[in-house]
């Protein structure tokens, strides 16, 4: 869930659903009250709402994360800080591959209506993707998918036309 659906309200609807776990982010200036038990009221007046919150650093962005959830952090079913982290960096690796899918590989746009469609595109899309990530390039060319896509589509356009298919094709018998 994006922060910015993350208000106090929604995280209470969330808790209220016994047999659903979730960690979402919050918005950094939202007011947070540290209680004795570990946890943290969120929100102001009536809309306060007491929540587990997990705070931490990316050095490489300087940027603070704080995370909200209803995992416990003891008991049987004990989940670490750590553990909420990595859920949470995990669940944005999935937020970053979508984002290349529609900006690069043009799954921003469906061609169709028709639910197999949609399946068949959203796979040829993974598919391609997954092509991407196999691919070797020359390195003076860089390391990063956009890369390899950039590097793909430039030797497809120099070698992929109907002049140079034909002419293969006439070669060849």
């Amino acid at each position: 869930m994006d922060r910015g659906f993350a208000s106090s309200e929604r995280i209470s609807e969330l808790k209220q659903q016994k047999n659903k776990a979730f960690v979402l982010r919050i918005k950094n200036n939202v007011t947070l009250e540290m209680l004795e038990n570990g946890n943290c009221k969120v929100g102001k007046d009536e809309r306060e709402v007491e929540i587990r919150v997990v705070a931490f650093c990316d050095i490489e962005t300087k940027s603070e994360f704080r995370l909200a959830t209803n995992l416990l952090n003891e008991g049987e079913e004990q989940v670490s800080n750590q553990e909420i982290m990595e859920i949470y960096i995990q669940r944005w690796q999935i937020e970053l591959l979508w984002k290349f899918l529609k900006m690069h590989l043009k799954l921003d746009r469906l061609m169709t209506k028709n639910e197999n469609g949609i399946r068949i595109q959203i796979m040829c899309c993974l598919i391609a993707y997954l092509i991407l990530q196999l691919i070797e390039i020359p390195q003076e060319f860089g390391k990063t998918l956009l890369d390899k896509l950039r590097y793909l589509q430039s030797y497809m356009c120099q070698e992929i036309s109907y002049v140079h298919w034909f002419r293969k094709l006439i070669w060849i018998r």
